[in-house]
Order: C-alpha cells, then sequence, then structure tokens
C-alpha cells in the first residue's frame, strides 16, 4: 500500500444565485464561511451524526489482490480485523480511521486448505505472524476530492515496517435503523495498493506480483450516546 481511503470524505460548493435580475451583493466573508460551513450544507452529510464509530464487522470486507503469473489475480481475505472511525460531518477532512489485522486470520479458499493459509500467515517469508501478530493503519490526512470522495493517507505498519499509504474512499450513505437503538449506520468503499517488497516481503516476485491490491468494503455503527 504504497500511498493508502478508508474511508473518506467530500466537501460541497455553494452557489450564489442572483434573482429578479439585479445584481447581487459581494458576499461578506465572516467568522461563519469557508470549507466547514459549506460541507454542512452538503445533503450526503447532512444525516449524519457526528463521533465515533466502531467497525460493524458483520457487514465489513477486507480483501487483497495479487497478480499470480500475469495470467490471473489471486484474490484472498482476512477474516479478523476491526477498525474505529471519528467523523466529523461539518468538516470531513478533520475525520480520522485506525485500523487493525490479524494475519493468523488470512484466507484463501485454497484446495489445500489450512495448509496453505497457514504458510501464508506463519511463514518467515510472508505475514510472520508469530514474530509480528498485527497488521495496523493510522490515518494522517484525509483531502476530498469530489463529493462523496476522498483520499484517506495514513501509515502502514507490515512486517515491523511503517510506511504511508494512500486509500481512495467513497462514503456511500447513512442509515438509522431501528434494531440499533436510533444510532446511525454509515457506509463506506475503499482502494489502494502496496508494494509488498517494500514491506521486506518479496518471495515468488516476479511469479507473484509485487503490487497488491487492496479492496475495502465497511459499514460502521455509531458508539452508544
Amino acid at each position: 500500500m504504497r500511498s493508502i481511503i478508508l474511508p473518506a470524505t467530500l466537501l460541497a460548493t455553494l452557489s450564489l444565485v442572483s434573482c429578479g435580475g439585479s445584481t447581487p451583493e459581494a458576499p461578506v466573508e465572516t467568522e461563519a464561511t469557508g470549507p466547514a460551513v459549506e460541507a454542512a450544507a452538503n445533503n450526503a452529510f447532512a444525516e449524519v451524526s457526528a463521533g465515533v464509530y466502531e467497525l460493524e464487522k458483520g457487514h465489513a470486507s477486507l480483501l487483497w489482490k495479487i497478480s499470480h503469473n500475469g495470467l490471473s489475480y489471486y484474490t484472498a481475505r482476512f477474516t479478523e480485523f476491526d477498525a474505529t472511525l471519528n467523523f466529523d460531518p461539518i468538516d470531513p477532512t478533520a475525520s480520522s480511521v485506525t485500523v487493525t489485522v490479524d494475519p493468523n486470520s488470512v484466507r484463501t479458499d485454497h484446495p489445500d486448505g489450512d495448509e496453505w493459509d497457514n504458510e501464508l500467515a506463519t511463514g518467515d517469508k510472508f505475514f510472520n505472524a508469530g514474530v509480528f501478530p498485527e497488521i495496523t493503519f493510522v490515518s494522517t490526512d484525509v483531502t476530498a476530492t469530489g463529493e462523496t470522495a476522498g483520499l484517506i493517507i495514513g501509515d502502514l505498519t507490515l512486517l515491523g515496517t511503517t510506511l504511508p499509504v494512500t486509500l481512495e474512499a467513497s462514503f456511500n450513505g447513512v442509515g438509522n435503523p431501528p434494531w440499533y437503538g436510533g444510532r446511525d449506520v454509515i457506509g463506506f468503499s475503499a482502494t489502494g495498493s502496496i508494494a509488498r517488497s517494500e514491506f521486506g516481503m518479496d518471495k515468488l516476485i516476479p511469479n507473484i506480483g509485487d503490487e497488491v491490491e487492496i479492496i475495502v468494503e465497511a459499514e460502521f455503527l455509531e458508539s452508544e450516546r
């Protein structure tokens, strides 16, 4: 994940419309102008509560893809991961996210079953989970790129090496189902990539690709009020 999105935000622009053919007066700048106020007018975030959100694990997936001999993309996933999102709907670029992943939870659905999964998880040429039991991502900056899209830049720590990664993220919407007691649920999609060799994992390159694509789908549940 060379410059990894989780997931995540967009600023709208306000338009000044003249009416009746009259010339509008120049806007007066006050403390109530600027990106934060413009974002507040964006319907995409108008119904979202500010605060801390926890990953809704029943509706989240973390996949990765890697080239296999240039013939296909080998796809696998992690089944044990968690994330906490601190979301600011007034100024989404002030939001932050932290992610932890258990490398022992890698799943490939390979015909050899657990044997290959265990090799990937614990082998010293792969995730080496006995020595490095956790993969982490901590956001350091969020930049808006569209009305409901943005870049999440953060520090990815893998195999004891920490490098900046950028995720391209999109905000998918907000729900408020009654079974959560009135708490908001917000959804994001994110993609990114890393060069695994930069983290010291260069086994089988070039037959198995160096670039690893990451695909994230996640729903976050507002913490108890």
